[in-house]
């Protein structure tokens, strides 16, 4: 953020003298509140003397905060890593970023996230958020370069956002049920500039994963009635989707059975968010799940002695089958 000059007011509105303390009080107050104190170099009219009284304060009052566990979320220790990396004297890697070079990375951790909790992995979620706020940090970073914005801005906006989201939390106001809320959601959100759309479906990003594309695309459709009553009325339509399917198949047309494969494909997401199943997250969980199963076959087929072609598929489905057996006892993840 650069410089924070104090200039406090010596007298009161009544031209009385104040003290020390009343006045660079609200002044401490405010930069240990906003977590600006850690975030700029402060100047203090009155010298080297004055200035250090003004951080034994500061210090003071950052003890009594966390010692009443108030204490602010600190991002500065990464924010400050981050200025060094791409810093004059930095790392090459780092300097040479851009926004539209991390985007990859910043998909990737995210997906490594989502790993560490479908294994259970404390441990790794703990890392991998690391790996993700790294992203934002580098990120927050290029934009303060670039006079854009900063990691100070990111904070205070989705703080504000979600304060403002949640009248019925943060005023007086409240909600009855949780449709309710769902509702008032998607009005304070259209309320905002960056949530106009000319189209309706303009609001779901296309560069996401085209599954969760699918799932999104049809909860906005949904939300105007566009959408079966019943169950049923979607699994019916699975069923006919993928009736087409087998047709085109038989047809032996590459073009039409890839557009059929794409229609059962949107349907069944569509399924999944009739039953409250998010099928990005449920596509991601069967791959982690085939990798483990599979490398126990090839463990075993390592351990062998023998190449893949010596077996047949009836005894590498029999090591498919151990490694279920094996996560049923051990931890209960046998589907």
């Amino acid at each position: 953020m650069g410089t924070i000059e104090i200039i406090p007011l010596g007298k009161d509105a009544a031209g009385w003298e104040r003290s020390f303390e009343e006045t660079y009080r609200p002044v401490v107050d405010y930069l240990v509140k906003t977590s600006y104190v850690r975030d700029v170099v402060h100047t203090v009219p009155g010298g080297p003397a004055m200035a250090e009284k003004v951080r034994q304060m500061i210090d003071d009052a950052l003890k009594e905060e966390a010692a009443q566990g108030h204490m602010p979320f600190d991002m500065m220790p990464i924010v400050d890593v981050m200025a060094r990396l791409r810093g004059p004297n930095g790392c090459p890697w780092d300097i040479a970023q851009t926004h539209r070079t991390l985007r990859r990375f910043l998909l990737e951790e995210v997906y490594e996230m989502l790993d560490a909790i479908d294994q259970g992995d404390d441990a790794g979620m703990r890392e991998e958020l690391g790996d993700v706020l790294y992203q934002v940090v580098i990120h927050s970073r290029i934009g303060e370069e670039e006079g854009l914005f900063s990691a100070q801005d990111i904070v205070r906006d989705i703080t504000e956002k979600m304060i403002r989201r949640h009248p019925h939390v943060f005023s007086e106001k409240s909600l009855e049920n949780k449709g309710e809320s769902v509702l008032n959601w998607d009005r304070l959100k259209q309320g905002e500039k960056r949530q106009h759309h000319d189209q309706m479906l303009d609001g779901v990003v296309k560069g996401l994963p085209s599954l969760l594309q699918a799932y999104k695309l049809q909860e906005k459709a949904a939300k105007v009635g566009f959408d079966w009553d019943k169950d049923e009325d979607v699994l019916a339509k699975l069923d006919e989707e993928w009736q087409e399917f087998q047709e085109a198949l038989q047809e032996q047309d590459g073009d039409h059975a890839e557009e059929e494969a794409g229609d059962v494909l949107f349907v069944f997401a569509n399924v999944c968010r009739h039953f409250h199943i998010e099928p990005e997250c449920a596509l991601h969980r069967a791959n982690s799940k085939f990798r483990r199963r599979f490398s126990h076959v090839e463990q075993r087929v390592k351990e062998s002695g023998r190449s893949w072609n010596e077996f047949s598929l009836d005894e590498l489905d029999s090591f498919w089958k151990e490694a279920k057996d094996l996560e049923r006892r051990g931890c209960g993840d046998g589907e």
